[in-house]
Formats: C-alpha cells, structure tokens, sequence
C-alpha cells in the first residue's frame, strides 16, 4: 500500500487547509494516545498524555468553528475573496463615523423647511406603515455562465409584527421581464419566505406582502445592489 502524505505545495485553495487541520488532529491525536501505551515511566507520563489527546479535540473543533463562522469570507477561493476584499475597500474607503459625538448635532432645520423632529415622526410613520417589515437581501459571486451574482432576498421583521406573529400568508415578488414573466408568490414563512435569483446586473425588487385577516397588502421594495466582478 501506497504511503499517504501531505504535500504543502498542492495545498492552494483555503478550504484545504480546514481538511488539513483534521488530518492533522488525527495524527496528533493518535499520536499521543500511541506515546501513552509505549511509554510506561514514570507513571505519570501515560496519564498525561492521555488526557492531552482528550483536550486537543475541543481546542480544534473550537478552532475550526471560528474558522467557519467569523472567518468564513476568509476561506474563499483566491479570486472570489480578493472580490470581497476589493468591496470592503471600496466601500469603508475614508470611513468616519458621522454619528459620534465630535460631529455637530443640528436638531433645527435641516432643509425643506423640516425640523429633525419632523423627519423622525416621518422615519417612525414609515416603521408603522410597513409594520416593521422590510426586504432585505445578501449576494455572492455567481459561478453560473453569464450571471454575476448568486441573490437571496428575504422578509426581516424589526421588532415585534407580522413575521414574528407568524401571520403573514405569501409575499409576491415582482422583478421585472428579466427574471420571470409573471408575479413569484412565496409561502415559505419558515424561510423568512425567501426568493433564490442569479442576475447579470442590479434590480429594483418590489413586494407585497399579504397579512391574515387583512384586505390590503403591505408594499415594500428593495434595491437589489452588488459590486460587477473586473
């Protein structure tokens, strides 16, 4: 039989170094548990070495976790990260936060004749218009021929209303020509009742969402925005 070994040079893609990681924790662990049964004296050596396998076993899952969760964009191929890159850049470019307090606060008029006041009633009103609820959506670079970007979007519930009730019947999606050639009626309340596009370019995604007991829908609308691959 063939002797199986890593090769470092073959290891490109991120996702490999995860598959390593294991291979990795179970050698070591083997490893450690073979030293155990060899190794006699002092009395205490198998004891320790025993208990040191045990406890590189959580460390590692542990590890990879935070490698699947907080640094997932991280294990990206090379290209689709340095996509993702480029967008953080892009878009956090001379970022200063407008809202601390080192920036005036004008609570007058700020134009049109309206009052800070003014715009916060009309901020709240569209809260209770739409009763907390709005589209919102996440994207991904597409691996399909001629589409750029994998989109899901979704219904997000702010606060307490009709998603979170569970009363919300069916969203009807409406995308344009483009994508379908008639209105999409999701059901799927369990997924936030998300719709699954792949598109070549940005879209105006507009909605109705139906309530229980309720004649007239709720409008909402998203832009669908992302960033063309170079």
């Amino acid at each position: 039989m063939p002797e199986q070994k890593i090769e470092p040079h073959k290891i490109t893609k991120p996702i490999q170094i995860l598959a390593v990681w294991f291979v990795a924790l179970v050698l070591l662990v083997g490893a450690l548990l073979g030293a155990a049964v060899v190794v006699t004296t002092p009395s205490w050596i198998p004891a320790m070495l025993s208990v040191a396998a045990v406890l590189f076993v959580p460390v590692f899952l542990v590890a990879a976790f935070v490698m699947q969760t907080r640094f997932r964009t991280h294990l990206q191929d090379d290209p689709y990260y340095a996509e993702w890159l480029k967008r953080q850049e892009e878009t956090f470019a001379d970022f200063t936060a407008e809202n601390l307090e080192a920036f005036p606060k004008q609570r007058q008029i700020i134009s049109h004749k309206l009052t800070y006041d003014e715009y916060e009633k009309r901020r709240v009103k569209r809260y209770e218009a739409q009763k907390g609820l709005f589209l919102i959506h996440a994207w991904r670079p597409s691996k399909i021929p001629r589409q750029i970007a994998d989109i899901v979007i979704w219904l997000h519930q702010h606060g307490d209303g009709p998603l979170s009730r569970g009363v919300v019947e069916k969203v009807e999606y409406h995308l344009g020509p483009m994508f379908f050639d008639h209105v999409v009626t999701k059901y799927n309340a369990n997924e936030g009742f998300k719709l699954e596009v792949s598109a070549y370019g940005p879209m105006l995604c507009s909605a109705r969402a139906f309530i229980r007991g309720e004649e007239k829908p709720i409008e909402l609308e998203r832009y669908i925005d992302f960033e063309e691959a170079p």
